[in-house]
Order: C-alpha cells, then sequence, then structure tokens
C-alpha cells in the first residue's frame, strides 16, 4: 500500500513539474485590425491560406512557450482563422470594432509537434490538414476539424501517400494533387531515409470519396528540375502552383497537367523581392504581397502570356499502369470471348433438347395450328390495346357451337398447351397468356399476352 501511494506521489509531482515547464497560450487576443486582416476579409469570395513568418505575427504568443510557432491564416467562407503551426491550434476571428478585432481559440486540442509543415485547406465549409512531419517522421494523414467535439479527426483512406512538397489543393474539383511523394522515416537505420526517399509516382485524392487514384508518374524532365529545387516559394493560384527554382518562375498547371517557365525577368525579381519573410497570396489574377513595416501591399498581375509552355508535362502515364490495364483488357476480352462461346454452345444444346422434347425441327414451329392462329390473334388486339373475349376465342378455336362444358375444357387445354411450351422454350415462370375479369361483367374472363412477352414470342414464332 505504502509504494503505491508513493508511486501515485511521484507521478503527480512529475506531471506539476512538467505543467509548469509548459506555458498555455491565452485562447482570446485583441489585436490590430492590420491591412493585411482587412484585405483578407474584404476578398468576400477568396478561400486560401497565407503563410505569416515569425517575423510577421497576429497573436502575440510572446509570453507562452508556443510562441516561436509560426503562423497561418486561412479563409473559409466568410470565416476568418489563424492556424499555429506544429499543433492543431484555431483561433476564430470575430467581427472587427474599429481598429480592433478579437482571435478566440476554439479547439481543445492537446497534441503538439506531429503535423510540420502540414497543408491546411478548407472543403466543404470544414477545415483540413495533410501531412506533416512529427515524431520522426512524415505522414500522409488527412485531418478534419471536428467542431462538435473540438478536436481534430482522422479521415481514413485506402492508400497512404506521403506529401513531397509540391501539392495542390483544388476547391472546385475537391482534390488534393501530390505529383509526387518524399518518404522521411528517421527512426529507421536506413540513411536513405534521414534525406528522404522520393517515389515518383503521381497521385490525386477525391475529398469526397477519401480515395487516392494513381494517374501517373513523374516525367524524366520535371524529375530533373525537382533535383534543383532551391526555393522557398510555394505560391498557390487556381489550376496550380507558382515555385522558384534556382531564381526561375515557374507555373505547374494540374489541372491540365503542362509547365509554364517566366519569360519576364521582371516577375523573377518581383518574387525574389517580395516573397521573403511577408505574407503572399493570389486572387483573381492577381498575386499581393504585404509589407508589415509600410503596412501596404504590393501587386502584381498574373498573366499566362507571360509564361512559356515547356515541352514535357508535370506527369506522364505510368508504363506499369498501361500494361495493367493493356493485360487486364486482354484478360477481360478472353473471358467475354470464352462466354460468349461456352453460352452459344450451351444455348445450342439446350434447343436441341428442346426440339426433341416438342417433337418438331425449329423452335418457330413449336406452336401450330388453333395454337399459332390464338397467339396471333392475341397479338393483334394487344397492338389495338384490347384483350380477347371468351366468344372470340370460342371462334378462333372452332368450338363456339359446342357445349359450355366442352368450350372451357378445350380453352383451357390449349391455353395450358401454349403456356407450358412457352415455359419450357423461354426456361422462365413467366406465363405466356394471362386472364383477368371483366371491368363490366366479373363473371366472364378476358385473355391477353403481356407487352413485355410481345417481342419474344414474335421472334418464335416467326418464320424461317
Amino acid at each position: 500500500m505504502k509504494k503505491g501511494i508513493f508511486t501515485l506521489f511521484a507521478l503527480l509531482v512529475l506531471e506539476m513539474s512538467i505543467y509548469a515547464q509548459f506555458v498555455p497560450c491565452d485562447t482570446v487576443f485583441n489585436v490590430t485590425y492590420s491591412p493585411l486582416l482587412r484585405k483578407i476579409n474584404e476578398i468576400k469570395e477568396y478561400h486560401g491560406t497565407v503563410t505569416l513568418s515569425n517575423s510577421v505575427r497576429i497573436l502575440p504568443l510572446t509570453n507562452c512557450s508556443l510562441s516561436s510557432n509560426a503562423e497561418e491564416i486561412i479563409k473559409n467562407g466568410d470565416q476568418i482563422y489563424v492556424l499555429l503551426s506544429q499543433t492543431g491550434f484555431i483561433y476564430k476571428m470575430g467581427v472587427p470594432e474599429d481598429s480592433m478585432v478579437r482571435f478566440t481559440k476554439i479547439d481543445d486540442t492537446y497534441n503538439l509537434n506531429y503535423n510540420i509543415d502540414c497543408y491546411n485547406f478548407a472543403f466543404n465549409g470544414n477545415l483540413y490538414n495533410y501531412g506533416g512531419y512529427g515524431f520522426w517522421q512524415k505522414t500522409g494523414h488527412i485531418r478534419r476539424y471536428n467542431t462538435v467535439d473540438k478536436e481534430w479527426d482522422i479521415v481514413p483512406t485506402n492508400i497512404e501517400i506521403i506529401p513531397g512538397g509540391f501539392e495542390w489543393y483544388s476547391s472546385k474539383e475537391g482534390k488534393m494533387y501530390v505529383p509526387f511523394q518524399k518518404l522521411e522515416k528517421r527512426f529507421l537505420k536506413d540513411p536513405i531515409y534521414k534525406n528522404g526517399l522520393f517515389d515518383y509516382k503521381s497521385y490525386t485524392l477525391d475529398l469526397n470519396k477519401a480515395d487516392w487514384e494513381q494517374i501517373g508518374k513523374l516525367s524524366d524532365e520535371f524529375i530533373q528540375l525537382v533535383k534543383q529545387q532551391n526555393s522557398y516559394l510555394g505560391l498557390r493560384v487556381d489550376s496550380g502552383n507558382i515555385f522558384l527554382i534556382n531564381d526561375e518562375t515557374y507555373f505547374l498547371d494540374y489541372i491540365n497537367n503542362k509547365i509554364y517557365k517566366s519569360k519576364e525577368a521582371d516577375l523573377n525579381q518581383f518574387l525574389l523581392r517580395n516573397s521573403k519573410n511577408v505574407p503572399i497570396f493570389y486572387d483573381k489574377g492577381v498575386i499581393y504581397t504585404y509589407s508589415p513595416s509600410e503596412k501596404i501591399f504590393k501587386t502584381w498581375n498574373f498573366d499566362l502570356n507571360d509564361f512559356t509552355e515547356l515541352d514535357f508535362p508535370i506527369w506522364t502515364a505510368d508504363p506499369t499502369t498501361y500494361y495493367f490495364v493493356f493485360g487486364l483488357v486482354i484478360v477481360l476480352a478472353i473471358g467475354i470471348l470464352s462466354y460468349i462461346i461456352v453460352k452459344r454452345k450451351i444455348k445450342a444444346r439446350l434447343q436441341n433438347a428442346q426440339l426433341k422434347m416438342l417433337k418438331t425441327d425449329s423452335i418457330q414451329q413449336a406452336f401450330a395450328g388453333v395454337e399459332l392462329t390464338l397467339i396471333e390473334l392475341l397479338i393483334e388486339e394487344n397492338k389495338k390495346g384490347k384483350k380477347v373475349e371468351i366468344h372470340q376465342m370460342n371462334h378462333v378455336l372452332g368450338i363456339k357451337d359446342k357445349n359450355i362444358g366442352l368450350q372451357k375444357k378445350v380453352r383451357s387445354d390449349v391455353i395450358n398447351s401454349i403456356n407450358d411450351k412457352y415455359q419450357f422454350i423461354t426456361q422462365t415462370d413467366t406465363l405466356l397468356i394471362s386472364s383477368v375479369r371483366k371491368m363490366d361483367d366479373k363473371r366472364f374472363f378476358e385473355y391477353f399476352i403481356a407487352d413485355a412477352e410481345i417481342n419474344n414470342i414474335q421472334k418464335i414464332i416467326k418464320t424461317n
């Protein structure tokens, strides 16, 4: 008992010690309604993110243990949030009042350092993030913020795809594009994982289904560009990303699978000068950068005419996928052909057996005499939208002058014979001739062939 009490006391002391070392962040901040926040709020149709450097902050986190964590602005509909990097912390912006605005923490997240450099985005009114580094490895997890529990939930997918740094989210399509993967598992001894193992297969994620699909393999030419990457900029635009690679501007159009290179040296210089440690975002053909010291925006009109399309795509068809699909088509074709041949053989054998049972040379001759005449009468009346009455049937069967008892027996025998043969030929339980009581006199029946059986019986009785 004493030992248990001592252990419990030690754990409590340890917990208190850890908590004493960690200073939590405030849950509410009243901050200046900066021109940056004002601009993002005024652009009503803007739905994107703005990454902030340590020198540009919205929330004054100076008095907590997470003061060094970067902040990212994300707009979802009319709502603006600030997400704290390496955490699941979400601060929601309230209604501005004069020159001030309040940010309130809306989550109850406790996990830290599991999603470093994750990709934040909004889909169907929900906040999501993808990937990130934590606990000595990169992951391909899709997480969605749960507004009820105020926590982040995992979104199960069919496979795990690790982002490689060139991923892009299409808000119009509800798709995440990952041109290639970069695998990092620092808990493994193999040094290949220390700097990242590249997998150049290209994927898209359909967020409506939460399924990844391989769309190809990174083109050899683009692989060489990726290996040369010396860039700090990845700007999301309407159909892809703008990247600086070796001080050159490239536009990756994921929607159309095309790569463009800037022809304008001024654009390269603009991005080089104005994207270092300053907020940058894109909306409706305009690139915005914000200078916190000057509290002004600088803009550049993004025009595809300023770019040259390169003669290679982002990804190409994966040969292994092509071979697999080709092989699958061949197998399916052989299977279908074999099925048709076997079905024909079975049908022929069945028909021969039917002919022997029916004692006739062809299916078309199975119905003869009054049976055939009666069927043809029923077909003609069907075309008129009518049914056959008893007196019409008696006339066709040649029993109109016979007594009622004999008439009833002959009608029953002929109808049963026709239905038996039809069921035998079609190998179904469907009756060819059915009856129903007359509407105006329930004592008598009317006879008919259902619409669904007309074409079938016409094929059976047609002349060779």
